[in-house]
C-alpha cells in the first residue's frame, strides 16, 4: 500500500496507516472518496479521501487547513489529515446521505418548508465559516450532502478545496467556483462572504422551481445572464409560493452587494422571522393566477407599507415636539415651504418651487417675531438689557429641539429606504411581465431622485438588459456626475461602450479608471478586449 496504488477488485480490508477501506463511494477529477474506519473504532464509518493530484501540495492542504477551523453540525467534519506515499489523505465523517443535485434529480424540486429548512441551515452553518473568515466560494447542489431520515432534512456542505481566508483588496483576480453559481463580483475576480450568500439564493431558487435561475450553453452567454438578467420570479413558475420567502431569494440574488443580504447572521435572522410569522399564523401562499390577492395576514410588501407609515407618524409627532420650543407658529409655516419645495421638485412646477422660497422666509421672519415678543413679555425686559440671559433661553431651545430634529430626520430617511425597497422589489417580481412599464417606473424615481446612486446603478442595468445601451452610457455619464469615482457607474460605461463597437472610448475609460486605481483587472481585462478588436 506504500504506492497507494488500489486495486478496485480488492478494496475491502485494504489498509492506509491505521484506517481501513471498505467501498469506493465516490470519484471526482481529483481523487477518489472510500467509506473505512479507524482500526480502533470500527463501528465509526469514516469517509477517507485520497488526492489524486499531487501538483502543489501547500493547495491541497488549504481544504483540510480549513476544515480544522469549523466545528459545525452542517459543515463535514474533519477527523483527519496526512501525506502518505507522497499523496494527500483526508478523513472525514461518513454521511449517510447523498449531494442535493442527484436527490433533486431523484424526488423533484423540494417543497416551500423544506427550502426555508434548508436556507436556515446552510445559513447556521455560513455564519460558523464567516465568523471564521473563510468563504466557501464554490456551494452548489453537488456539494451539499443531504441526509433523509423520513422526518427532518439534514444538509452538510462539504468540499472546501478552493476556499480562501476573506481577504482585503484583491489585487489578483480568482474566479475559481462554478459559473452556474457565481455572483457578479465572483466573475470579475473579486468573490467575498456574500457571493456564498449569492450561491445559497441559487441553490433555493433551483430546489423551490426545479430550474437555475441563470442557464445557458456557452460561458459567455452565462456571464452576461448573471451580472444582467433578471430572473423570473418563481411565483410565476410554482403554484404556490410564500411572498416572503420570495423576497429573501430575490434578496440574495442582488447583483449590487448593497442591495443583497448583506451577511449569514442577517439571512438567518430573516429566516427565523420568517419561521415564527408561518408558526404563529398560516402565511398566505401568492398563487400565479392571483397575483394581487387581498390577505388578512402581512406579506413583506404589506408589511414594509404598515412599516412606512408608522414612520409617517413618528416623523409628524417629532416634527411636533422639535418646533414646540420655537413656539410652533413660525416653524409650521416653514416646514409647509419645505413641503411646497418637494411638490414643486417633484412634479417640475416652478411656482411651487419659488412660492416654497417666500413661504420659507416668511416662516422664519414669523417665528424671529413671534419669539422676541414672547420673550420680552416673559422676561419684562427687552433684548438689548438681558442679551445674556436670552442667549440662554436660545441655547436652550436647541438642546431640547435637536434630539427631536435629529429622530425626525431618522424617520423620514428610513421611510425613503423603505419606498426604495419597495420599488426594487416590484421591478424584480414584475420586471418579466412588463418590462417597459418597470423601466419607466424607475426612470420616474431617478429624475426626481437624481443622486441617489443605488437606483441609478439599477436602471443602467435594465438598460443594459432591455439592449439599450446608448441609455445607458447617457445615464452612467450622468451617475458619474454625481460620483465620479463610482466603481460600478464607470464599469457600466466602459461596458457601454464596447457593446456599440466604440472601443476606443471604452480604452479611455478604462485607462481613466486604472490611471487611479491600477490594480483593478476588471478594466484590464476589458481594456485588453477592446485592443484585441482593434488589432483583428
Amino acid at each position: 500500500m506504500n504506492n497507494l496504488i488500489i486495486n478496485s477488485n480488492k478494496i475491502r480490508g485494504s489498509r492506509i496507516n491505521q484506517y481501513i477501506l471498505l467501498n469506493e463511494i465516490g470519484r471526482g477529477g481529483h481523487g477518489v472518496v472510500y467509506q473505512g474506519y479507524h482500526d480502533t473504532k470500527p463501528n465509526e464509518p469514516l469517509a477517507i479521501k485520497i488526492i489524486e493530484d499531487t501538483g502543489n501540495l501547500d493547495l491541497l492542504l488549504i481544504e483540510p487547513e480549513l476544515l480544522s477551523l469549523l466545528n459545525h453540525p452542517n459543515i463535514i467534519r474533519l477527523k483527519d489529515y496526512f501525506i502518505h506515499a507522497g499523496k494527500l489523505v483526508i478523513v472525514t465523517e461518513y454521511i449517510n446521505g447523498i449531494n442535493l443535485q442527484s436527490y433533486l434529480e431523484q424526488r423533484g424540486r423540494l417543497t416551500v418548508s423544506e427550502v426555508i429548512n434548508f436556507l436556515t441551515q446552510m445559513a447556521d452553518a455560513l455564519v460558523n465559516a464567516h465568523a471564521n473568515n473563510i468563504i466557501h466560494r464554490d456551494i452548489k447542489l453537488s456539494n451539499i450532502l443531504v441526509i433523509d431520515d423520513n422526518k427532518n432534512l439534514r444538509f452538510v456542505l462539504v468540499d472546501f478545496g478552493i476556499s480562501r481566508m476573506a481577504e482585503g483588496i484583491q489585487t489578483v483576480k480568482r474566479i475559481a467556483g462554478t459559473y452556474y453559481y457565481m455572483a457578479p463580483e465572483q466573475l470579475r475576480g473579486r468573490p467575498c462572504e456574500q457571493s456564498d450568500l449569492w450561491a445559497l439564493g441559487v441553490c433555493a431558487y433551483t430546489l423551490l422551481t426545479g430550474i437555475k435561475p441563470f442557464e445557458a450553453k456557452l460561458e459567455e452567454e452565462l456571464s452576461h445572464k448573471i451580472l444582467f438578467s433578471i430572473p423570473q420570479a418563481p411565483s410565476e413558475i410554482i403554484e404556490t409560493i410564500e411572498p416572503e420567502l420570495e423576497n429573501i431569494i430575490f434578496h440574495l440574488l442582488e447583483k449590487q452587494l448593497i442591495n443583497r443580504i448583506t451577511c449569514a447572521n442577517e439571512l438567518l435572522n430573516e429566516l427565523k422571522r420568517l419561521f415564527r410569522l408561518s408558526t404563529k399564523h398560516k402565511i398566505p401562499k401568492k398563487k400565479i393566477n392571483e397575483p394581487n390577492s387581498v390577505t388578512h395576514i402581512n406579506t413583506w410588501e404589506q408589511k414594509n407599507l404598515k412599516e412606512i407609515q408608522i414612520n409617517w407618524v413618528k416623523f409628524w409627532i417629532l416634527v411636533f415636539l422639535a418646533t414646540v420650543p420655537y413656539f410652533i407658529v413660525g416653524d409650521i409655516i416653514s416646514i409647509s415651504g419645505l413641503f411646497l419645495f418637494f411638490i414643486g421638485q417633484e412634479k417640475r412646477k416652478k411656482f411651487y418651487t419659488l412660492s416654497s422660497v417666500i413661504v420659507i422666509f416668511s416662516g422664519l421672519l414669523v417665528s424671529i417675531n413671534v419669539q422676541e415678543k414672547i420673550f420680552n413679555i416673559i422676561l419684562d425686559v427687552n433684548q438689548a438689557e438681558n442679551a445674556s440671559l436670552y442667549s440662554m433661553i436660545q441655547l436652550i431651545q436647541l438642546l431640547v429641539s435637536l434630539p427631536f430634529t435629529l429622530a425626525s430626520t431618522h424617520h423620514f430617511i428610513k421611510i425613503r429606504r423603505l419606498k426604495e425597497d419597495l420599488l426594487l422589489h416590484k421591478m424584480l417580481r414584475e420586471f418579466s411581465q412588463n418590462r417597459e412599464k418597470i423601466i419607466n417606473l424607475i426612470k420616474n424615481f431617478v429624475d426626481i431622485h437624481w443622486g441617489n446612486m443605488n437606483v441609478h446603478q439599477k436602471y443602467i442595468e435594465l438598460l443594459f438588459l432591455d439592449k439599450r445601451f446608448e441609455e445607458a452610457i447617457v445615464e452612467s455619464k450622468l451617475a458619474l456626475y454625481v460620483d465620479p469615482y463610482n466603481f460600478a457607474a464607470t464599469l457600466f460605461l466602459a461596458n457601454g461602450y464596447f457593446e456599440v463597437g466604440l472601443y476606443e472610448k471604452c480604452i479611455e475609460v478604462c485607462n481613466g479608471y486604472l490611471s487611479v486605481s491600477n490594480y483593478s483587472f476588471e478594466f484590464s481585462d476589458m481594456k485588453e478586449k477592446c485592443e484585441k478588436f482593434l488589432e483583428g
